[in-house]
């Protein structure tokens, strides 16, 4: 699936769009506004982002889950290397005691996310803060085509402002 990403200034436009993209077959639930007057987005029937659009927590939910599991193999692994002890558990205890770092590593790195901008949008904030709206509008190779032509022939006040996938990849980076 692409992500394509919009901004406009214009609420109106954005809910042409939404109804325009509805019409030729895209789901309600792959087009979300992301802008800092929630009301008004909201009053338009449109759908507002989540705080999985805005905040980080999926991508550093998985950052902490795979930094707990290594943590928690090295620490078995030095364990079972340095007694006795732990040479004489069951397996069962050994995938456990890894399974614990690794679901503290996903816990702390999901609190890490919900206080940091989600990368993939972060390069947005700034047209955000000054009133405009950004879309987000999740669609397949075809439907992306449709959606790139729809907008060009009939909507001046929406500028496209960049595309991605809708992959969250622990390993990426934030884009400036």
């Amino acid at each position: 699936m692409r992500r394509l990403y919009y901004l406009t200034e214009n609420i109106n436009s954005a809910e042409k769009l939404s109804d325009c993209l509805h019409a030729k077959g895209i789901a309600d639930r792959n087009f979300h506004v992301y802008g800092k007057d929630k009301a008004q987005i909201v009053k338009r029937h449109l759908k507002a982002t989540t705080p999985l659009y805005e905040l980080d927590i999926i991508r550093s939910g998985e950052r902490g889950t795979l930094a707990g599991f290594f943590v928690g193999a090295i620490v078995i692994a030095v364990l079972m290397a340095v007694t006795n002890f732990a040479q004489s558990l069951h397996w069962g205890w050994i995938v456990g005691g890894v399974a614990l770092f690794t679901l503290f590593g996903a816990w702390i790195g999901g609190l890490i996310g919900v206080s940091t901008k989600n990368y993939k949008t972060k390069k947005f904030q700034n047209n955000i803060e000054a009133g405009q709206f950004l879309l987000i509008i999740d669609v397949n190779m075809s439907q992306s085509k449709l959606v790139k032509a729809i907008v060009a022939e009939q909507f001046d006040d929406i500028k496209r402002a960049g595309e991605d996938t809708t992959i969250v990849s622990p390993f990426e980076t934030a884009e400036s």
